[in-house]
């Protein structure tokens, strides 16, 4: 049997999956978002070293001083600059595109604008937001490039714009991821944790149509069991008000004795502790339960005749299983009993304890009189019993213990062939 992971756990990796994809992308998307700004001022760079070339190129030329006015002048529509200056080492201006002053040695200083972190060496460009300076070694000269603000505006506003849309995206998408998850999946979780409630076995090609069809199932068989009950504790509560009418009758006759009363009062008791014993919630005592032990301890309590022999199989190291240990053979005895009371000669019963995947698998099985077919969804029902002394709450005890440890038990019989009992517990730590 290959080991299936639970239905719920299942969905808790697929949110998971959304969520993390959701984060990949927003990652990728910021990645590619920074990129594309480097690249753009990687870009801008390169125009400014291409512009301080040109202008270089110029200065060493021999151009005069209005064809170098002129020049400088293209070049600065040519690239949409805000502001170029040209200065000699000592800051006095070669150019300014503001004056359009371009007097080779002119006495006119230019201070270069402050929050520049130093001065380039020389062949270097440094920038500050939308300013550049790069110094020639040849010709000796500093150039000043301011870009044109509503340009570097514009891709910063976009760049922002960007950065703020990713952000919106992810929150917008997390919360709807989120929100999707949760409506689609919660029924399924309802489903799924009714189903284990009622030792369902799930399976994930057909979970919501089967699974569903199953829990709709054990929900019919319980309202017809509580009308069972119902109709069983009417009728055996009538036998005994009966009966206690008509001895209460023959003792003012003198012809009973008040202690057959006292007798049918304690019958009536008895019945009612009995039902209050099944009816009360299970309190476990939870600790690693080992059931190869637990199997020892019930098979001591169970006296076998020596017309039944009694094979056991399975390993000895079985995993450990979390549970009631004193539960849990109450349930195992039950299951030997009723196992020893359907051999009615010579017969076996066959033990098997192994391993099914995330399971411990216990199989008891017995070459008695077997049930009927029509009888196996009936046999866990509380108050159905075969036995004409029966109060049928054995085998309803036997389930409600498992399935308040999380387990499953489900029988197979044959007429005349015998009977086999089969419970599977996840194993300890899963």
């Amino acid at each position: 049997m290959k080991s299936r992971a639970s239905y719920p756990r299942d969905i808790g990796a697929i949110a998971i999956i959304f969520i993390v994809l959701i984060l990949l992308v927003a990652i990728i998307n910021l990645y590619i978002s920074f990129q594309f700004r480097n690249e753009f001022v990687s870009y801008g760079r390169s125009n400014i070293l291409a512009i301080s070339n040109v202008c270089r190129d110029y200065l060493r030329s021999g151009y005069d001083r209005s064809e170098l006015s002129a020049l400088f002048k293209g070049l600065s529509r040519a690239f949409n600059l805000d502001h170029l200056v040209i200065a000699d080492t000592l800051g006095n201006r070669v150019y300014d595109s503001w004056t359009h002053f371009g007097i080779m040695g002119t006495s006119n200083r230019f201070e270069f604008p402050g929050g520049f972190e130093r001065v380039p060496d020389v062949q270097e460009l440094v920038q500050k937001e939308n300013e550049f300076l790069y110094r020639s070694a040849d010709p000796p000269v500093y150039i000043y490039v301011s870009l044109i603000p509503a340009y570097s505006l514009i891709f910063g506003n976009i760049f922002r714009w960007h950065i703020f849309y990713i952000t919106i995206s992810l929150v917008f998408t997390g919360f709807l991821g989120f929100f999707l998850i949760r409506n689609l999946f919660l029924p399924m979780r309802y489903v799924a944790n009714l189903a284990r409630d009622f030792g369902i076995e799930m399976k994930r090609e057909d979970f919501v149509s089967t699974t569903f069809n199953e829990v709709y199932r054990k929900l019919k068989l319980r309202e017809q069991m509580l009308v069972e009950f119902s109709a069983y504790i009417a009728h055996e509560f009538r036998n005994s008000l009966g009966a206690i009418i008509g001895l209460a009758r023959l003792v003012e006759k003198g012809k009973k004795p008040a202690s057959d009363i006292v007798k049918e009062c304690r019958n009536m008791e008895q019945l009612i502790t009995r039902i209050l014993e099944y009816s009360k919630p299970l309190s476990l005592n939870i600790t690693g339960v080992n059931l190869n032990k637990v199997l020892d301890e019930a098979m001591e309590r169970v006296s076998m005749p020596k017309r039944i022999s009694i094979a056991r199989k399975g390993a000895s190291d079985i995993s450990q299983i979390q549970g009631d240990h004193e539960l849990l053979a109450v349930a195992i005895t039950n299951l030997l009993k009723n196992a020893k009371e359907a051999i009615k000669n010579k017969g076996h019963i066959e033990i098997c304890l192994g391993r099914e995947g995330e399971f411990v698998v216990l199989s008891i099985a017995d070459s008695g009189v077997g049930v009927e077919e029509r009888e196996l969804d009936m046999i866990f029902n509380p108050f159905y019993s075969r036995k004409a002394d029966g109060m049928g709450l054995g085998l309803a005890y036997v389930k409600k213990i498992v399935e308040e440890h999380g387990g499953r038990i489900n029988v197979t019989s044959r007429k005349g062939k015998g009977t086999a009992f089969n419970l599977a517990f996840r194993v300890y730590g899963r």
